[in-house]
């Protein structure tokens, strides 16, 4: 199995190099001695696992909807009061993680994005960073386009809902 990367690599150094580009530091430079950032993350009650202390003593991480003790159901229903559409959780169309529901979902309703997803799977079918394993997006070990995605094939949370990604509110 590969490492899952996604989230560090895609959303939390992005925000860190910004973070840093904000306080005018240089590449290599030490921050601050005492926090000098607060950063909201949008994780609500039913997340409250994914909580986390910023490794970088001079970011303080802060939880508004936590704060605020709001559940996925309060922020959606905030949503709906202020006019806004229901948002769809967050993922790469690509995300090996997806289960059955969210492979035939995507395929139903938004092909395009199906169709990109089994171009990357084909791409990376002779494996990826020196890998021997033949690799494909879905559990099943076969090509997506050939995939059964049957909902009683489901599936499971492989990391017990152990993210450190911010996606998903």
């Amino acid at each position: 199995m590969l490492r899952r990367q996604c989230t560090r690599e895609y959303k939390i150094m992005p925000i860190e190099r910004k973070v840093r580009e904000l306080l005018g530091l240089k590449k290599g430079q030490r921050g601050p001695k005492e926090v000098a950032v607060s950063q909201w993350i949008g994780i609500s009650m039913d997340e409250i696992i994914r909580m986390k202390p910023n490794p970088t003593k001079w970011v303080l991480n802060r939880w508004p909807l936590v704060e605020m003790q709001m559940y996925r159901y309060d922020c959606l229903r905030w949503m709906d009061e202020h006019g806004f559409e229901e948002p769809k959780k967050s993922a790469c169309y690509f995300c090996p993680y997806h289960d059955n529901s969210t492979w035939q979902n995507m395929m139903d309703h938004d092909p395009e994005s199906f169709e990109k997803a089994v171009k990357m799977d084909e791409l990376i079918r002779d494996g990826i960073r020196g890998t021997k394993e033949k690799l494909y997006l879905h559990r099943s070990m076969k090509p997506l386009k050939d995939c059964d995605f049957d909902p009683d094939r489901d599936q499971f949370d492989m990391f017990d809902n152990e993210c450190e990604g911010m996606c998903g509110v």
